[in-house]
């Protein structure tokens, strides 16, 4: 009975010494591993505390330059200043100057009285004491002072004609229509238009043939001159035209017949 109660806590006691090798042999190997990893005397880069001093006398010699022409700006802006101040001054008093010139001349205007025409030889002085008001010149009071008798009414009717006026008949005559014409073209110059315009009949003598040549004036100078080509009756016919030349809607467009001969 000894015997079989003995040997199951000596497995026991084997097991725990077994496993606590193992620990102790896994800590070591951490321990190795954090050894490796982080090494006790990686070295630490030092800050550099030092200055280069010759990099420092450059930086203080820029600055005071800057200084330099700090103040040389400011000095120069003060001056301006100044400068704006006395010819405010001035302008201020020489309109003051101005201003009072301009009152003492008025002053001196409203005093003078206008002249009066020299009385005529033996004619009556005016009398200055008494003033007399003029007498009213009204239509009643004129016929008032006369005593004329008022103006006889009008009788409606008291014209008569014997003779009896005949009119005509109406003739309405049709109100002529502004001829049209076709737009060819814009230049700079006469030159220029007279040019486009040779070279247009030289492509469609059919087309333009019975057609003159006007040319319309820019409104401003340094404008363009158009090229007309015209007369024709209607809208229809010039827009036919511009069908024919095949040039395009805004080479070629109906318009009002204007202009002077090219």
């Amino acid at each position: 009975m000894a015997a079989h109660i003995g040997q199951p806590t000596r497995s026991r006691r084997f097991i725990k010494v077994y496993l606590t090798t193992w620990a102790m042999l896994a800590v070591g190997a951490l321990s190795y591993l954090a050894m490796l990893a982080f090494p006790p005397h990686a070295a630490v880069p030092a800050p550099q505390t030092d200055l280069d001093p010759a990099k420092t006398g450059t930086s203080a010699s820029k600055a005071l330059a800057e200084v330099k022409s700090m103040r040389g700006s400011l000095s120069e802006i003060r001056k301006d200043v100044s400068q704006l101040q006395d010819a405010v001054g001035e302008r201020v008093a020489t309109e003051k100057v101005t201003q009072s010139r301009l009152t003492a001349l008025e002053e001196r205007v409203a005093g003078i009285d206008p002249p009066q025409p020299p009385p005529a030889p033996g004619a009556k002085q005016p009398d200055k004491t008494t003033y007399k008001a003029p007498e009213p010149h009204t239509t009643a009071d004129i016929l008032a002072k006369a005593q004329l008798p008022p103006p006889a009414p009008l009788e409606t009717g008291s014209i008569t004609s014997k003779t009896e006026i005949i009119f005509g008949e109406a003739v309405v005559k049709p109100v002529s229509q502004a001829d049209f014409a076709v737009q060819l073209g814009a230049g700079s110059s006469l030159q220029a238009l007279r040019q486009s315009w040779d070279q247009l009949v030289e492509r469609h003598k059919g087309s333009l043939a019975a057609l003159k040549p006007r040319v319309v004036a820019p409104r401003a100078e340094g404008g363009t001159y158009r090229l007309l080509a015209g007369p024709v009756p209607t809208k229809a016919d010039a827009d036919r035209i511009c069908t024919e030349l095949n040039v395009g809607s805004k080479a070629c467009f109906a318009t009002a017949y204007a202009g002077a001969p090219l």
